[in-house]
């Protein structure tokens, strides 16, 4: 045998060897993971959430609602199970009675169990509180309370179901962007195609998309994790649906059906998808959202391994005294019905010799996965501030990659900034007439937040 025959074949023993290694390296996974699915789609007609100016209840569904759920343990046992849903909220009272039936049925700690909403607004009102702010009639009214009582349960069966799915999987992130959404405090709708052409629209905005692949030990998609922070306020109209990121949603899974898309909001509170309020949008940028998925999907990407951690802590935020009792009976005479209604439950439950609360606990969870990703889950509609700041703090060159979800675990109206607060605005306080709180939160509402985030992370380290 000559030398240069020897050599060959030495080199195709070694490729050979080192292939084999590779692929038995491939099928080796240190996570397991389960994904479910349910529908969420209220029966019949109901009242929506969302939008004030509603005076009548749903006329038919464009597109079906979904709960999606996520199981994830690392090779020590330890779990994590994210819930996403095409939903307005999720209100505190769903997620503790959530967290705490999968807590007695699956041992799995609140800390463990991650509750997301997407935020359209062309879904179910589940703010119990709202019937009397909205007027809403008796039969729907009813409804409202029945099926936020099926939905608890729905929840509870998704995470039970994804639990039992579980499999051996490989866990990749990678990220990509698209620009649709725009910061809806210094750029005025109508202005935004010709801003948009001269590039010329300004405000903080994070078009990042944010993509854990989760695949089997064949290298089958089980599920594609995204995000965005804007908006999902496309359509105002009296139909059902998940808005953009439904649409983003449908298309990937269409693309890759074997896997389950799961769409998780940013902080997108002041953040809205433009120009809007046509149907076509609906498909252009859940198209758009989807095409940003898919080219993530594609890219090299950042292997994510070792355990899994999480925390959960409720950052002690506090509101401004409300007004006193002679500027709120002058506000029962507004001619704001929201005003009206604010103003006479403040003095009801003063009359009833109960005080309106000052404090509220914002609930903010950290789960690192491993070295390589940690996620900051905001409970409120968070402005995008606080993504863009939480990214500045903890992204490194040599550290994990940072996901900020805003929209978790509770959705009780804005969180602004200190920015946002001072400039006011809807935002920065005046949407708080449209709920139960006293006023605008105190000018330590950002320091507060994170300090809570800065602890949560050195539990998770």
């Amino acid at each position: 045998m000559s030398n240069s025959h020897y050599l060959k074949r030495l080199l195709a023993s070694v490729f050979m060897l080192t292939a084999t290694a590779s692929c038995g390296m491939a099928a080796e996974s240190s996570w397991r993971a389960g994904v479910a699915r349910t529908k969420i789609t209220p029966e019949g007609s109901y009242w929506m959430g969302g939008y004030a100016s509603r005076k009548r209840p749903s006329e038919g569904t464009f597109q079906d609602l979904y709960a999606k759920a996520i199981a994830i343990d690392d090779a020590g046992g330890s779990r994590v199970v994210i819930v996403t849903t095409d939903l307005l909220v999720i209100t505190r009272d769903l997620a503790e009675a959530v967290k705490r039936r999968v807590a007695d049925q699956h041992n799995l700690p609140p800390s463990r169990l991650l509750l997301n909403c997407s935020h359209t607004h062309c879904g179910p009102e589940i703010r119990l509180y709202r019937e009397s702010l909205h007027n809403i009639p008796a039969d729907l009214a009813g409804k409202m309370h029945k099926y936020a009582r099926q939905l608890e349960d729905r929840l509870v069966r998704v995470v039970g179901a994804a639990i039992a799915n579980q499999t051996p999987a490989h866990l990749s992130y990678a990220e990509s962007q698209v620009a649709f959404a725009v910061n809806r405090r210094n750029n005025r709708a109508a202005d935004v195609p010709r801003l948009r052409k001269e590039d010329k629209l300004i405000g903080p905005v994070d078009h990042s998309v944010p993509v854990l692949k989760v695949t089997d030990t064949e290298g089958r998609m089980m599920a594609i994790l995204f995000g965005y922070a804007c908006h999902n306020t496309i359509m105002s109209f009296y139909q059902t649906s998940g808005d953009y990121a439904g649409f983003a949603q449908q298309y990937i899974e269409e693309k890759h059906p074997e896997a389950v898309a799961m769409f998780v909001m940013g902080a997108g509170g002041d953040q809205n998808p433009e120009p809007r309020r046509k149907v076509e949008y609906l498909h252009q940028y859940g198209q758009a959202l989807a095409d940003a998925v898919d080219k993530a999907l594609t890219a090299p990407g950042r292997e994510v391994s070792g355990s899994v951690r999480a925390a959960l802590a409720d950052a002690p935020l506090e509101f401004q005294p409300h007004a006193d009792a002679e500027t709120l009976q002058e506000q029962t005479k507004s001619t704001n019905q929201y005003e009206r209604w604010k103003a006479n439950f403040i003095l009801s439950e003063l009359e009833a010799g109960r005080s309106i609360p000052r404090q509220y606990g914002l609930p903010i969870q950290v789960i690192a996965f491993g070295d390589d990703l940690m996620m900051v889950a905001i409970g409120g509609e968070c402005v995008v501030d606080y993504a863009l700041q939480t990214k500045r703090r903890y992204r490194h060159a040599d550290g994990p990659a940072i996901w900020v979800a805003g929209y978790s675990n509770d959705v009780f109206g804005y969180l602004p900034t200190l920015r946002v607060l001072k400039e006011g605005g809807y935002e920065g306080g005046g949407h708080m007439v449209y709920t139960k709180f006293p006023g605008p939160f105190t000018e330590t509402v950002e320091k507060r937040v994170f300090q809570t985030i800065e602890q949560l992370v050195k539990e998770v380290k």
